[in-house]
């Protein structure tokens, strides 16, 4: 199920205002420190802590633990780690503080920010955390240091294709033979970033149905970030225009549109668009087409 914009709105929220308990406590360790001091030494349980260290000390190690994890938490920065970090400060002041205290209030807080503090150790941050932005940052950076391996691969082999063409051609030419080609050849290429459609192009273009490859169909399916190629102000404009010129039939993948947020009305006229792309490809493959991945 897509999860909608409101919905990963409350999950921002719902981070911000955990943190900010763990922040404002925090503060008042640090200066407040007499007073929770004189409480944690009149907790019923106090001395299961205060035989490691002095009750003023423990106080000022675990506001600055509450300060650090607080703000990790609230920036969405590492956090599985600022959830495990206040979880295990948490969890002693809980024990120590607020079992056998008067009245259940404080207690079931706590119990109820461990339950929070536990989500957050299994999910992370899941939206609008400096978690998602840097994960975004690598991927990307990736994507483009492998995006252009891949095409001059595809260039290499494209020109080693047209090199075995030409001495194809000219073998046939001293000792002519009969070849009798298959008859309506279907093609589909899929693409994943807006560089490979020049590629894509260059081979419909080589491909034709006079070729020994007699190609009848040819499909560029879009999918990731080469659908930002077909934007009206992408700047692909003429090579998608080279393109329908050799035959070729544009799709693009629905579910990769909504990623990158593109309106379906600022892309290039003639476009269509399926559902998913790799199920599209799946029933091109089910249908007969000849598929490569770039």
């Amino acid at each position: 199920m897509e999860i909608t914009p409101k919905q990963k709105i409350s999950f921002l929220v719902l981070r911000a205002l955990a943190s900010l308990i763990f922040v404002m406590a925090g503060f008042n360790h640090l200066f407040q420190t007499a007073g929770a001091a004189a409480r944690l030494e009149a907790a019923p349980f106090a001395h299961l802590v205060t035989w490691i260290t002095p009750a003023e000390t423990l106080i000022i190690l675990s506001g600055i633990g509450l300060l650090l994890g607080g703000f990790m938490l609230l920036l969405g920065f590492k956090t599985k780690l600022a959830a495990a970090i206040l979880l295990a400060i948490l969890i002693p002041i809980t024990l120590t503080v607020q079992v056998g205290a008067a009245g259940n209030g404080p207690l079931f807080k706590n119990v109820a920010l461990i339950g929070m503090l536990i989500f957050f150790i299994i999910n992370g941050a899941l939206h609008y955390g400096l978690d998602q932005v840097l994960a975004l940052k690598k991927k990307t950076s990736m994507a483009d240091k492998y995006s252009r391996k891949y095409v001059a691969v595809v260039a290499t082999a494209l020109v080693a294709l047209l090199g075995s063409f030409t001495g194809t051609a000219a073998q046939n030419t001293s000792q002519p033979t009969a070849v009798t080609p298959a008859v309506g050849q279907k093609y589909a290429v899929l693409i994943s970033q807006p560089n490979h459609l020049k590629a894509a192009v260059n081979t419909a273009e080589t491909i034709t149905k006079d070729s020994k490859y007699n190609r009848e169909t040819f499909v560029v399916m879009a999918c990731g970030k080469s659908v930002e190629a077909f934007k009206k102000d992408g700047g692909m404009a003429a090579e998608i225009e080279k393109g329908r010129a050799a035959g070729v039939t544009y799709m693009l993948c629905g579910m990769s549109l909504k990623q990158f947020s593109i309106d379906p009305a600022t892309l290039v006229d003639g476009i269509e668009i399926t559902p998913n792309g790799l199920t599209y490809m799946f029933d091109l493959k089910q249908k007969g087409f000849t598929t490569v991945e770039l």
